[in-house]
């Protein structure tokens, strides 16, 4: 049995419905849950940790942390859907535009706000008004898709959680054909060193830099940069993992 995340279970309740399924329940959690924030904390999240037979997260550095609590940790990075997000002709409306989809926090406002003489577009819910930086409402699915395909360039800000690794736009971006300006990481370099439209960088300056290009005389991103990063790959790794018990 599969829990993603466990926001409401404690380790009695774990332990009642293992004795009643008769089979291992498994975490899959795509946040921290040594992360400060109550949504990925509190609720118990931290507590139950070690009552799961298998613990699944995407990043080494918080399966180094796990593995002094967890019975047993596996690392599963974020992945794509193809039947989600795949490249598709868009409307305009972010043509060569630099672009951020996603939710606010501290350091992505700080990092948008830096970045007004590029005139970034921005689509989110509770983004506070800032000079020189476009706000439009929070895109899904097709429309995400549309609007990464003819951005001229899309940036990854990283949560704090993330910073040491990767996330689910990490995939996403070039899933849907895009050009993502990412963070220089571990994860980034492992997982996407291939992708001559995967562009990272380290300081300030080498965002801007990044930023101020054109990016049309990039090579093209190889065929198959992603295979064996879908979610159903992801899954069957999983049951893989549980089957060798």
């Amino acid at each position: 049995m599969v829990v993603i995340k466990g926001g409401f279970l404690d380790p009695p309740t774990i332990d009642q419905i293992r004795e009643r399924v008769g089979a291992p329940i498994v975490c899959w959690n795509p946040d921290s849950p040594f992360d400060p924030t109550v949504s990925n904390s509190g609720a118990g999240i931290t507590r139950a940790v070690g009552s799961y037979d298998l613990y699944v997260t995407w990043a080494e550095d918080i399966a180094d942390r796990l593995a002094d609590v967890a019975a047993r940790v596996l690392v599963l990075p974020f992945a794509w859907d193809p039947h989600v997000l795949s490249p598709v002709v868009g409307t305009g409306l972010a043509r060569d535009r630099v672009v951020f989809v996603g939710t606010p926090t501290a350091q992505r406002v700080a990092s948008l706000q830096s970045l007004a003489e590029v005139h970034p577009l921005v689509f989110g819910p509770r983004w506070p008004v800032m000079p020189g930086v476009e706000i439009r409402p929070a895109i899904r699915m097709r429309q995400l898709a549309e609007v990464i395909g003819e951005a001229r360039w899309n940036l990854n800000v990283l949560r704090p959680q993330n910073a040491h690794s990767h996330n689910m736009r990490s995939f996403e971006i070039p899933g849907a054909g895009g050009n993502q300006v990412a963070p220089a990481t571990v994860d980034h370099h492992r997982l996407l060193g291939r992708d001559p439209r995967t562009v990272t960088f380290t300081t300030p300056d080498e965002l801007g830099d990044v930023l101020r290009s054109d990016p049309s005389d990039l090579p093209a991103r190889p065929p198959g940069l992603l295979s064996g990063h879908t979610y159903r790959d992801r899954a069957m790794r999983l049951l893989e993992e549980m089957g060798n018990r």
